[in-house]
């Protein structure tokens, strides 16, 4: 009964319009009293305020600074020009180049709307002339940024590991080869429209001189996904001291090597990082405190009952989990909708005998296709803002992209082997 009133609480005041971080506190607090629960007041605040202390959680500002650096530079205009040259020759290639280009910037800034930002406003204009409709590129920027919280490294892994007491290295790991079959599935999409409409059939071969000179242009920036992953699976840096590693960097690559960022634009970069990463940390305490009623009231074993009434097999749990996460997608961003599910899902994963690694990429993916999803997703918006073209026009034209990015979130639940290969390499 808890449960079912917990969350058709929180449902509400977010349909409400209620600001995130108070839904989340008044689902806490409401239930105490409606329950007569007797947990004091105050253990609220302290909840609130340990859970944003742990000092890993200074990794975010890092990354998010780091991210920012890269995306306000020429880096994704060299990461265009690396991805046309590997890309652009093939039927549909300027789809291919945005999917390409994606999957590449996600490996550096960890940020959808930093990709989609980056990516969008070169390539949009370039599809149009092309001859492709303006909602269908809008869609597939809106579709393929979301690559970059799927490909490490990602923010919404990072929280994830640290909430649930995961191994980032492994998360970063488990989500490689997820990434390159969603950035796969788009790209048959855009194959499908460029040789069925006649709009890109394809050009010029590109010659291995000029795909060499592309990517030694580009280089220095896709040496930054290297130094931070290499850094954590060789134990020389945790994920915190990789992420210090990265904005240094991002820093270095930004100023002296590329020369397209004014240290006189580091301070607005940094109070506008300051300002993400204070959003995010307010919503960790939030959760915090909500994830501290959860397990005190023994929901997850509530969830575990319920599950299992219905069937007890893995297959009907991960089911759950991706239609529950689905939806949630509808109304919130990544990172709130996996710091208030992972408290739930991960102690009933263990049960059903779901590797924590496998749940955080299945999840990760799942708020990545929220993402693209109306009415509130962020790269969708972001796209619509640089095409001119209307949210649901958009919605619209993305049907094909959706229907592939379900039957990819379908490959990584039921295909364990997908994530975990890579990571069981490096146990």
């Amino acid at each position: 009964m808890i449960l079912l009133f917990v969350c058709a609480l929180f449902l509400a005041t977010v349909f409400l319009g209620v600001p995130l971080v108070w839904a989340i506190l008044i689902t806490a607090v409401v239930p105490i009293f409606v329950f007569d629960l007797g947990y004091p007041l105050q253990a609220l605040y302290l909840n609130f305020i340990g859970g944003v202390e742990p000092n890993h959680f200074i990794a975010i500002p890092l990354f998010i600074i780091a991210g920012e650096l890269m995306s306000r530079g020429g880096v994704g205009v060299r990461i265009i020009e690396f991805a046309k040259a590997a890309f652009g020759f093939l039927p549909g290639g300027l789809g291919f180049v945005v999917v390409g280009a994606s999957m590449l910037f996600g490996g550096i800034s960890g940020s959808a709307i930093a990709d989609s930002a980056a990516i969008g406003s070169v390539m949009i204009p370039n599809m149009v002339k092309q001859g492709y409709k303006p909602a269908f590129a809008g869609g597939l920027v809106a579709a393929a940024g979301t690559i970059g919280i799927i490909i490490p490294p990602s923010i919404p892994m990072l929280i994830y590991g640290f909430v649930g007491n995961v191994s980032v290295a492994d998360l970063f790991l488990a989500g490689m080869i997820p990434g390159v079959i969603f950035g796969i599935f788009f790209m048959g999409v855009c194959y499908w429209v460029g040789k069925s409409t006649g709009c890109d059939p394809g050009g010029r071969t590109t010659s291995a001189s000029e795909l060499w000179r592309a990517f030694v242009r580009s280089a220095p920036a896709l040496f930054m996904p290297v130094l931070i992953l290499g850094g954590i699976f060789s134990g020389w840096t945790t994920p915190t001291e990789a992420a210090a590693v990265a904005a240094v960097y991002g820093l270095f690559v930004t100023t002296v090597v590329y020369r397209d960022f004014r240290f006189a634009s580091l301070p607005k970069l940094l109070v506008d990082s300051f300002v993400t990463s204070a959003i995010v940390m307010v919503v960790i305490g939030a959760t915090t405190v909500l994830a501290w009623l959860i397990t005190l009231e023994q929901m997850p074993q509530i969830l575990v009952e319920f599950v299992q009434d219905m069937s007890s097999s893995q297959f009907t749990f991960l089911l759950f989990v991706n239609v529950v996460l689905l939806i949630l997608g509808l109304v919130l961003d990544p990172v709130p909708a996996i710091l208030l599910t992972a408290p739930l899902f991960i102690p009933t994963a263990a049960t059903f005998g779901v590797d924590p690694v496998h749940l955080g990429v299945i999840m990760t993916c799942n708020v990545a296709v929220g993402l693209f999803t109306p009415p509130v997703g962020a790269t969708l918006y972001v796209a619509s803002r640089i095409s001119g073209v209307g949210v649901l026009s958009i919605a619209r034209a993305m049907a094909p992209l959706y229907l592939v990015a379900i039957a990819a979130l379908a490959v990584v639940t039921y295909v364990p082997a997908v994530s975990m290969t890579i990571p069981e390499w490096f146990r």
